[in-house]
């Protein structure tokens, strides 16, 4: 039973020399590659800050444009909306006081397209003060403020919108949806546009 405890009495003697050794040749290794590094030039740094500019703007215009297909591909499903049918230009008998009963069911009432239609109006004039604020010095500073603001109103009025086209109306309400729907992405349209001009005219 001695010849056993001795050995484990040596092995953890022998165990910081088993992790030093590694770990200092590893440090060798490190350092005799970092003083063959070359600091680069003033070029080759603001060539760097150039590229990660560029991917930061791909990835918001690829951000906005997704955010814009959102509004645009609501808008086209919207269009397999059936508009709620008119009884009085359905053809059918007044006088019948079961089909008087029955009509008000189907006609909804307007006032959600109309809630939806000015909803959307929020985002549209909060956008136009902050494209302002790049020609009027005054509202200069109130350009992203205003601008998140237009954003977060226009998820907003996205959802107003969604649960107007699924309450449904007569054609005049479900086209003021479908235009609420359009107006509604105007700060991603406008965001997309913005980003875009730096790839093309450059920062």
């Amino acid at each position: 039973m001695k010849p056993p405890r001795r050995r484990m009495s040596v092995f953890p003697a022998e165990l910081p020399g088993r992790v030093l050794l590694p770990l200092t040749g590893l440090l060798a290794v490190l350092t005799g590659s970092a003083a063959n590094w070359e600091i680069p030039d003033l070029d080759t740094i603001r060539r760097w800050f150039r590229r990660i500019q560029e991917l930061i703007v791909l990835g918001g215009v690829g951000l906005s444009l997704g955010l814009s297909f959102v509004f645009i591909g609501t808008w086209v499903l919207s269009h397999l909306r059936q508009p709620t049918p008119d009884p009085v230009d359905s053809g059918e008998d007044s006088g019948d006081s079961a089909e008087g009963e029955r009509a008000p069911v189907s006609v909804r009432s307007p006032w959600m397209s109309h809630v939806a239609l000015w909803a959307s109006f929020i985002p549209v004039a909060l956008t136009l003060v902050a494209a302002a604020g790049m020609f009027v010095p005054v509202l200069r500073p109130l350009m992203l403020k205003m601008f998140a603001y237009a954003v977060g109103i226009s998820g907003v009025s996205w959802l107003v919108s969604v649960v107007a086209l699924i309450v449904g109306g007569s054609r005049a309400a479900l086209a003021r949806t479908r235009r609420a729907l359009l107006l509604g992405g105007t700060p991603f349209y406008c965001l997309a546009i913005w980003l875009a001009r730096f790839l093309t005219l450059g920062f």
